[in-house]
């Protein structure tokens, strides 16, 4: 065990030799990063936040609108006929002590297929749903990926990354991040 730590000791010892010696020989100094006017390394890596995107960004604003309608309309419209379905149920069950046995069956199943309806017509519009928030976020992400190539022509970033909090992303310095330029951009392109 204690040859297994000398050995590794020296290799690391050798490695690190190696490594001061590339670094301090002065074959090739190193470039500093070029500087824009904004201060922003030029060609670098910026940020937008999410967050603060979503919030502003007027098209998508509009599109969750409509979409938190319908679901709205959905939901009330589900309620209504679960009400519905209730109060015929209660009805039911008031009336039953005093109908027949073919009559009480008849009925039972007139219930039983309402609900079963009804739970069809559930998960009917909740797939509905779902689909149109799909298609919204589709167009969202395809508006937006659009302007951005549009935006970094001129730019010309490395990397346009997405911070939001709760992401990967501990820190990123103030200075990078460009999404008020970018919602003022995209903004005006919807308008």
């Amino acid at each position: 065990m204690k040859q297994l730590s000398l050995v590794l000791n020296a290799v690391l010892l050798t490695a690190v030799a190696f490594l001061y010696y590339k670094v301090y020989s002065g074959s090739q100094p190193v470039a500093a990063p070029a500087i824009s006017g904004s201060g922003m390394p030029a060609n670098g890596i910026v940020y937008i936040n999410s967050d603060s995107l979503l919030k502003g960004y007027n098209y998508f604003n509009e599109l969750k609108e409509t979409f938190d309608k319908r679901q709205d309309s959905i939901e009330n419209f589900l309620t209504s006929n679960a009400r519905s379905l209730e109060k015929e149920v209660q009805n039911y069950q008031n009336r039953a002590a005093g109908m027949s046995p073919e009559a009480r069956a008849a009925e039972e199943e007139k219930l039983m297929g309402k609900q079963q309806n009804l739970l069809q017509l559930k998960e009917s519009l909740i797939d509905q749903l779902q689909e149109q928030e799909s298609v919204m976020n589709d167009s969202v992400y395809y508006h937006l990926s659009g302007y951005l190539k549009e935006f970094n022509k001129s730019r010309n970033h490395l990397f346009i990354m997405r911070y939001e909090r709760g992401s990967g992303v501990l820190f990123a310095n103030d200075s990078l991040d460009i999404t008020q330029e970018v919602l003022k951009g995209l903004n005006s392109a919807k308008e």
